[in-house]
């Protein structure tokens, strides 16, 4: 069972036992009530006929009159205070003088003072008292009430009641359950959202409505909602971005691998000269070494955007600059280029190992790009490289951090270039919040400047 009709039906049984108990707790009291209002009456009014008629015979009681006249004259004196709405039975030392009821009421009393008793179809209460006369007579007085009317109004009061108690519980339902379903509505929503996450619909969302309980989770559901669609779109990306340099990679491949595997196929089947010999296995020992050059920066590559995280110290570029040089001086006499360090006394909040991979892919890309002399600037708050090689046209200066991308693809893959190295410096660039631009012209060189996004204390000039 659903835990808003659970509720509904909890509600509902509650009201049902409230109204049942206060209306039978009310109708208790009010038939109370009535009936001893009723007895009540029938008792003042035996007691007034009582008082009035012992006084009346006592002053005209004689002792000198028969038994006969005393019993006429008890019987004459009594009928004077009789009242058409009851009943009476009079009786004198065990002899019934006067009953108008018809009822041994003797029998019906016993020893009790009163008594409702059910007769012929009727309610009839019943009270006696006793008195003595003026002679010692011993005298006793009933009093028969019908109170069939009493009854009656209680059992139609009764069925009046039970009318408005169904009535309004039956409101009370109607509106214990549209509330309650209005109430707990987010939780119907919340049912069929997280049904929809599960069908892989992520763009669905709950509306807030208040401020209770519901409205915040809600809110929780919406915000896991967000993160849920962020991961994935991230997941969507990173799957997207792992396709798209899978299959950059394998066009890659191709053609060293099928240069490599033709060359082999000479040196096994195809008798050759010294010197045949000698280019082909200086070929495939080239291109093995840019394969090799291209899976170390491919798995660098994929191990940034899985999300490794960067150990960002402050350190002085001095210290960069030392441990990197001997490669980037390396890198810069294989193209015959000059290079120059420049430290401007900066210090950085940086990962050492990955800006040194900056610098030397950076100084790589100049040489790739025919660069006599390439400048390295460590300056407050950023590093500037600058060369003067042939330089890119500004159409596709946003293009060359794409994987793969190459601007001469004939010189760079003659270089083992594959176009991975300003992917990777972009990317190192995000794991540093570092800012990365671009300037370059056609045969004017170009700049690449790499900019921190503050400048922490400096260490002193070098």
């Amino acid at each position: 069972m659903k835990i808003r009709l659970r509720l509904a039906l909890v509600s509902i049984a509650l009201i049902a036992l409230s109204l049942s108990v206060c209306g039978t707790l009310l109708l208790g009291a009010v038939a109370k009530s009535s009936v001893s209002s009723a007895e009540e009456n029938a008792r003042s009014e035996l007691s007034m006929l009582e008082t009035s008629y012992r006084s009346v015979l006592r002053g005209t009681s004689d002792a000198t009159l028969s038994k006969t006249a005393q019993r006429s004259l008890s019987l004459y004196l009594f009928r004077q205070y009789l009242s058409a709405d009851s009943q009476f039975v009079l009786i004198r030392n065990g002899e019934t003088l006067f009953n108008n009821s018809g009822y041994a009421v003797e029998t019906l009393l016993g020893s009790a003072e009163s008594v409702t008793a059910d007769l012929g179809g009727k309610k009839l209460f019943l009270a006696a008292d006793s008195f003595s006369g003026y002679l010692a007579e011993e005298y006793r007085l009933f009093i028969i009430r019908d109170v069939t009317d009493v009854y009656a109004s209680v059992s139609a009061l009764a069925w009046r009641f039970a009318a408005i108690c169904t009535a309004a519980f039956l409101v009370s339902a109607a509106v214990v359950m549209l509330c309650t379903f209005r109430a707990l509505r987010p939780l119907k929503l919340l049912q069929q959202n997280a049904a929809l996450i599960a069908g892989g619909v992520y763009d669905k969302r709950i509306e807030i409505r208040g401020k209770d309980e519901l409205a915040e989770l809600a809110d929780s559901f919406n915000r896991m909602a967000d993160a849920v669609q962020r991961h994935l779109e991230a997941v969507t990306a990173t799957a997207e971005e792992r396709k798209l340099l899978l299959g950059a990679l394998t066009h890659e491949l191709k053609t060293p691998m099928t240069s490599i595997i033709g060359y082999s196929e000479s040196l096994q089947k195809t008798r050759l000269s010294r010197t045949q010999r000698e280019e082909a296995v200086c070929y495939i020992n080239r291109e093995c070494s840019r394969l090799e050059r291209l899976t170390q920066k491919l798995m660098r590559l994929i191990a940034l955007s899985d999300g490794e995280e960067a150990a960002l110290v402050v350190q002085p570029a001095r210290t960069l600059l030392e441990s990197a040089a001997p490669t980037l001086q390396s890198a810069a006499e294989r193209c015959n280029a000059a290079l120059t360090l420049f430290d401007g006394g900066a210090s950085y909040a940086m990962d050492a190992d990955l800006m040194a991979s900056v610098l030397i892919n950076l100084v790589d890309n100049a040489c790739a790009a025919g660069a006599k002399h390439v400048s390295l600037e460590a300056l407050p708050n950023r590093l500037v490289v600058t060369d003067d090689g042939c330089g890119i046209g500004p159409e596709i200066t946003g293009l060359v951090t794409q994987p793969f991308f190459r601007a001469d693809k004939a010189r760079s893959r003659s270089a083992g270039h594959a176009g991975l190295g300003l992917t990777l410096v972009s990317k190192i660039a995000q794991l540093h919040r570092a800012n990365l631009t671009i300037e370059s012209a056609e045969g004017g060189g170009t700049k690449v400047t790499f900019r921190f996004p503050d400048e922490p204390q400096k260490d002193g000039a070098s």
